[in-house]
């Protein structure tokens, strides 16, 4: 694989180094634009204290057990304050978007040699056609800590805008159970993420408007619609992604008259080893009672993730199949079914064309 650096790009996208293998399969650097004042080592570190800190907003509950013990509160009472305080201003602070915590992922770009597939003029053009089109963006897989949904923040954030004004981050989503945990709720409000259900998505797709923004004006939505069940999938070096029976987001799709985009991430599931894989004990334990809990560590038996090399790779936006104004169930079953179809297919092109550049030329894509 060789490097070759491209010039500059428009006020649309920062300017990316190209890594060629295939014409059809180029890749693009991402660069930290935001804190290239800072000499590399300092950023190094600065993202591993985030990296680390983001991984464990999911062991944040356990803090509520340690409240609960006596003995500490004799002998630590200004660290139990500490803790209760904490807590408490976790719930009590409002969620809202931070439009300056979406530059965090940029420092993580280097720690993962982050690279996309998008060059500056497809990312112009996308820009342009999201004008008119509204976009869902769809990423696989979840993975088990999904790090990728902050470097798609930054990503989005940083290459997405146009000289004209045009930007295309929107709102995000995060499983409901994710508003009860301490600290990373305020992580996926800060993100503009609010609720994945049915309901909250259509009216932010519809309405444009979603209680994480404010009076910003929303219009695409970035999702990983394998969630949890995607979690019991994650071990190093599978390509396993949940969407075979999914098609409530492709009905939303539909009925909002947006576009799905399909987006994967090699490296995705690279971060952790997982205890609670598909074919592990732990994994039935926790189906039999309902848990989307595992065990996982990575570096030092630790919760600090292994460096993989990540390439996001991001597709085409979908047309949706046409329907009549007055359609029947059973049109829009039908066209349900079709999309469904299409994005399957899009997706595992998208995955063979840029396996190879990404690192894993004998990978295959299951989807369950």
């Amino acid at each position: 694989m060789t490097t070759t650096p491209t010039a500059p790009s428009s006020d649309a996208a920062p300017a990316q180094s190209a890594t060629a293998v295939t014409p059809s399969s180029v890749l693009y650097k991402c660069e930290p634009k935001n804190w290239l004042f800072l000499p590399k080592f300092a950023r190094k570190a600065v993202a591993w204290l985030t990296i680390t800190g983001f991984s464990l907003t999911f062991f944040s509950p356990a803090l509520f057990f340690v409240l609960l013990v006596p003995s500490l509160w004799k002998r630590y009472p200004w660290v139990q304050g500490s803790i209760a305080t904490s807590l408490a201003l976790s719930y009590l602070l409002p969620l809202r978007e931070w439009k300056w915590f979406r530059t965090i992922g940029q420092l993580w770009y280097e720690v993962f040699d982050m690279h996309v597939n998008l060059s500056p003029e497809k990312i112009a053009q996308t820009l342009e056609s999201n004008k008119d089109v509204q976009m869902i963006l769809a990423m696989h897989p979840h993975g088990i800590v999904p790090y990728q949904a902050i470097l798609w923040a930054a990503y989005c954030d940083q290459y997405f805008r146009g000289a004209d004004g045009s930007a295309l981050y929107g709102f995000g989503a995060a499983a409901d159970a994710v508003g009860y945990v301490p600290f990373l709720r305020n992580v996926m409000g800060f993100l503009t993420a609010g609720s994945a259900s049915y309901k909250p998505l259509k009216e932010g797709l519809t309405k444009h408007k979603v209680p994480a923004a404010g009076n910003r004006f929303v219009k695409n939505l970035f999702i990983l619609p394998g969630g949890i069940a995607e979690i019991f999938l994650s071990k190093p070096g599978s390509h396993d992604i949940v969407f075979q029976n999914r098609k409530g987001l492709v009905r939303l799709a539909i009925e909002t008259n947006s576009c799905l985009c399909p987006c994967y991430v090699f490296g995705g599931t690279d971060f952790f080893q997982n205890l609670a894989t598909d074919d592990g004990w732990f994994a039935h334990f926790s189906r039999k009672f309902r848990l989307g809990v595992t065990i996982f560590w990575g570096q030092f038996g630790l919760p600090i993730p292994f460096t993989p090399k990540v390439t996001m790779v991001i597709g085409d936006h979908i047309p949706n199949p046409k329907l009549p104004e007055n359609c029947t169930p059973e049109e829009k079953n039908a066209a349900v079914e079709e999309l469904h179809a299409k994005f399957i297919s899009e997706i595992q092109k998208l995955f063979d064309t840029y396996k190879a550049a990404a690192g894993y030329p004998d990978a295959k894509l299951h989807v369950v």
